[in-house]
């Protein structure tokens, strides 16, 4: 089958359009014939080593870890599914998985879910990582309504859906950005927009009850600087070093370190389908490109400044929905 992956640990000079073997379903697998999936930060971060000590280095091998698409074959012991459904879901790629920029992709069926009529392909291969990701850091803050909520980061996968679950939650939402995405972040719904580059947040008088750090990029010491006494810092980024900050400062600590990575429980997958349905969320896709054309998309993605989601579309077809008018 037709592949997008690497031959190597590296940058982008590893990665080539290639053939895989067809997979194979396991039990309790299925094989989904992929029709969208999408680039994200922990697809170049696995190819070029970090955490290599997880997937190992097998090699050739597809990344891509949420993707949209029709089951193309059951595993023994599957039930409840039947060829042809369609589903959206996660390949765990960080556990050496083959992942979904490829034609198809098998992954156990605990993994999938059902995609709904409405849901277009295209914006289910975007809501598994990024928005669930977003959606779970969030909810361990607790209840937003009222509460001032800073998204760093406020325009990228992640950090747009950040700012749509947290008004959609009845927060007030400051969104940081560069200026050229700021018209963006007011089109998600923020109520103020600071521009990174001119605007040192850590320097401001006002006090935040959460900061939501989608890029990892600011970090808990300086967060604590425009955080509130008994404010939430959230971060993606669960690494060793964070967890175990985490650890001792959500025992001692007034202000709290949270781990915001994706819990991809079938009541999460229920409260972002319904903020979709309900148009509080919407998920922006600021770019598509064929799998032909992975190379330009994973240039894109690793470039940042991408207002939105980088989609890549496995099966030729009619574009499904409006793509975002803003461009990087």
């Amino acid at each position: 089958m037709k592949a997008y992956l690497a031959d190597r640990y590296g940058g982008l000079e590893v990665m080539r359009l290639g053939e895989l073997p067809e997979p194979v379903a396991g039990k309790g697998e299925v094989v989904v014939a992929v029709i969208a999936t999408s680039i994200n930060p922990i697809d170049w971060k696995l190819r070029a080593g970090m955490l290599r000590f997880l997937p190992g280095a097998r090699f050739p091998r597809a990344f891509g870890t949420e993707f949209s698409g029709v089951i193309h074959e059951l595993g023994p012991g599957v039930q409840g599914w039947a060829v042809g459904d369609p589903v959206y879901g996660i390949s765990v790629t960080a556990l050496g998985r083959q992942g979904s920029h490829a034609e198809r992709v098998a992954v156990p069926a605990s993994a999938l879910r059902r995609k709904p009529e409405a849901l277009s392909h295209d914006d289910a291969a975007t809501l598994t990582v990024a928005a669930l990701t977003a959606l779970n850091g969030l909810r361990l803050c607790g209840d937003l309504a009222g509460k001032s909520v800073l998204v760093n980061g406020a325009t990228g996968g992640v950090g747009h859906f950040a700012v749509q679950i947290a008004k959609a939650k009845g927060a007030r939402v400051t969104a940081v950005c560069s200026a050229a995405n700021a018209p963006f972040a007011r089109e998600l719904g923020a109520d103020a927009v600071l521009d990174y580059r001119v605007d040192d947040v850590t320097k401001r008088d006002d006090k935040f009850d959460v900061v939501f750090d989608a890029h990892g990029h600011l970090g808990f010491g300086v967060a604590c600087r425009v955080l509130a006494t008994r404010g939430c810092y959230v971060t993606p980024l669960g690494e060793p070093r964070v967890l175990l900050r985490s650890l001792v400062q959500n025992l001692f600590g007034r202000r709290k370190l949270l781990i915001g990575n994706v819990r991809s429980e079938p009541q999460d997958y229920a409260e972002i389908e319904g903020l979709v349905a309900s148009g509080a969320v919407h998920p922006h896709i600021a770019r598509e490109f064929s799998l032909d054309q992975a190379h330009e998309a994973f240039a894109l993605q690793e470039k940042g400044g991408v207002p939105g989601k980088v989609v890549v579309r496995v099966t030729p077809g009619r574009r499904e929905r409006r793509v975002s008018g803003l461009d990087t």
